[in-house]
């Protein structure tokens, strides 16, 4: 349509991308535009274009940003790459196994807890990764939240692990790991949980939609039994791991005017915008607050926990800005970690004292 063209490669984010962006970067060749999830923009953002202009116009036509975006693009009060959907972590179940056993819903992580015990007992346990990977810390993070507690300070610098909230959120684990799940999370990848309630094991899992996706497309015959339901809240309320992607373009591309061009089409558009989140199933969702309730959530019954409710949408390591702290806490797992060495033996307060140091 613009006459634009264009060579788009598929590069899987769980580490070739980030290797490519260094090595582009070191290079100062290579991709015109980068698609960017979570807080990587605050990485790059000496390479990165502001693009504050592009998404001024998108949110004139669709409503601001969400939080998600903001804290993962919106780099010392400019745009460094450009909202484009996001993936919330929500509660995805067993509602037959639930229904056969007259179990009710949960609300919050300590209702989870007194369903949890019953599913373990009819050999369907809870399925929550404590290893190393981005699903434990997708999980965590949202625990911790509930209870009030945070890895850093607002100020990025100062460390706040050692609180009353993480000792909370430790013993919630501890009595979760016991009574309700199977010693096998401590080794599971990203795909272990999917697997797990696609393949009729778990009875619950904490996870997008992608398991029921894929059971679907599969035709396994766990599909018609998954549901859905919204993240589970605590005492200082309902928080949602979100896994924002953003567009960014380099700053040594050779077609800055272009880039902006397609990102204009591809998001600008809205019979475009819409045939793109249509395709992904509700797995990618619109990012701008206009767009919440879009058609493809009338798709699918079982879409309807992701309109979100009464949740916050936060990047990792909230309330802190992403650059240092929590990209090392992020990227040596420090979360998972001490909840790891807490369920396996460590004193509570110990595991804490560790993570503080690390951080």
């Amino acid at each position: 349509d613009t006459g634009i063209k264009l060579k788009i490669d598929h590069i899987s984010h769980m580490g070739p991308q980030q290797a490519k962006y260094a090595s582009e970067v070191q290079t100062q060749a290579g991709h015109d535009l980068v698609e960017m999830r979570m807080h990587f923009p605050w990485l790059y953002e000496p390479q990165l274009v502001d693009v504050s202009d592009v998404v001024t116009g998108l949110e004139k036509q669709y409503g601001k940003a969400l939080s998600s975006s903001y804290e993962g693009a919106h780099v010392n009060g400019v745009w460094r790459a450009v909202p484009q959907y996001h993936g919330m972590f929500v509660a995805t179940y067993r509602e037959d196994l639930f229904k056969k056993a007259s179990l009710k819903v949960p609300d919050t992580w300590e209702d989870l807890y007194t369903v949890g015990k019953e599913l373990k007992k009819m050999g369907n346990p809870v399925g929550i990764p404590i290893s190393q990977n981005y699903d434990s810390i997708s999980t965590a993070g949202p625990v911790l939240w509930s209870f009030g507690g945070m890895e850093v300070d607002k100020d990025g610098k100062t460390v706040k692990i050692n609180s009353p909230a993480a000792a909370q959120t430790i013993e919630w684990y501890k009595k979760m790991f016991k009574d309700c799940m199977e010693p096998e999370v401590l080794s599971w990848s990203d795909a272990s949980n999917n697997e797990s309630i696609q393949q009729g094991k778990a009875g619950w899992i904490h996870n997008p939609v992608s398991a029921y996706i894929v059971a679907k497309q599969r035709k396994l015959v766990t599909a018609d039994g998954i549901n859905h339901h919204r993240s589970l809240g605590g005492p200082n309320g309902r928080h949602v791991t979100d896994t924002p992607r953003h567009i960014g373009i380099w700053k040594f591309s050779k077609n800055i005017d272009a880039s902006k061009e397609w990102i204009k089409y591809l998001l600008g558009k809205r019979e475009t915008y819409d045939e793109y989140i249509m395709s992904g199933d509700a797995f990618n969702l619109p990012v701008y607050e206009k767009l919440q309730d879009h058609p493809v959530l009338r798709t699918d019954p079982k879409y309807a926990a992701l309109k979100g409710e009464g949740v916050q949408y936060h990047t990792y390591g909230w309330r802190a800005p992403p650059p240092d702290k929590v990209q090392h806490i992020t990227n040596t797992y420090l979360l998972p970690n001490m909840i790891a060495k807490a369920v396996t033996g460590t004193p509570t307060k110990d595991a804490i004292a560790w993570a503080e140091t690390e951080n």
